[in-house]
């Protein structure tokens, strides 16, 4: 068995598919309308997902602690002072080895960048 999606329900598809194409400096690898969009991150896949395109009716506190999805990266430093420049920043820490930051997406959910 292995994951192969994260899926991350949105309010509004195109403020995410924006937000996550900036943060992950790439674009969709595919487009299902205003239902899904899939970026590619060769071992996993992020599918944004408007679940009202399906039928589904939602409240506002279902957003922002759906999950937790974490990114490494070599330069955390560098990729803190790119991301600051359109997300909200939440913290960053380090304690001993481990080196990382949070922060909100589009939507309201938190992401983590750590140290590879």
């Amino acid at each position: 068995m292995k994951l192969r999606y994260i899926i991350i329900k949105v309010k509004d598809i195109e403020r995410a598919r924006n937000f996550y194409s900036r943060f992950l400096n790439m674009d969709p690898t595919k487009v299902e309308g205003k239902r899904m969009i899939v970026f590619d991150l060769q071992n996993i896949k992020i599918g944004l997902y408007n679940p009202v395109a399906d039928g589904y009716t939602f409240n506002d506190d279902d957003f922002g602690s759906n999950y937790y999805a974490a990114f490494g990266v070599d330069d955390v430093d560098a990729e803190l002072q790119r991301v600051s420049g359109f997300a909200e920043i939440l913290g960053r820490k380090k304690v001993d080895y481990h080196d990382w930051f949070e922060f909100k997406d589009s939507e309201g959910n938190i992401l983590e960048v750590h140290k590879i």
